[in-house]
């Protein structure tokens, strides 16, 4: 068997050869998109928007604005034809979901908000209900300030 250069250049070409198409591959299949994650949900801030007494509708209506601070705390104030109620409670975000259990400086009575929250259009709206049920009382809608 006589081995010559041409051979030689042959064998070691088709040697490189799997490695050069491995590097090709892996090279050609890497994921180039990188994806940004999702912006954190925050609730955070002041909220104004509307109440209503009664969940059918056509039920009275008063302001509301309800301020959500970043120590779980919430200060809520509804003004209604007869008097401002201010009440404060403790607040929670699941997701899209905020849950808000609070009580009004002139009543016993606990209340609980639910809404759901668009990062998108920064509105909340929910419904609230007395203690741990959190429909039954009213409904709110709330713009992020």
């Amino acid at each position: 068997l006589i081995i010559t250069k041409n051979t030689t250049m042959k064998i070691n070409f088709f040697a490189i050869l799997p490695a050069f198409i491995i590097v090709f591959f892996v090279s050609a299949c890497s994921k180039s998109d990188t994806v940004n994650p999702p912006a954190p949900v925050t609730v955070e801030g002041t909220w104004n928007g509307t109440g209503q007494y009664g969940t059918a509708p056509g039920g009275a209506t008063y302001a509301f604005t309800v301020t959500f601070k970043a120590n779980k705390t919430v200060e809520i104030t509804g003004n209604n034809s007869t008097a401002i109620d201010n009440a404060t409670g403790t607040w929670t975000l699941v997701a899209d979901s905020v849950q808000a259990t609070y009580m009004y400086v002139s009543s016993s009575a606990v209340y609980t908000l639910s809404g759901k929250y668009s990062s998108s259009s920064n509105v909340m709206a929910g419904t609230i209900g007395l203690g741990t049920a959190t429909t039954g009382v009213g409904i709110f809608s709330i713009t992020k300030q």
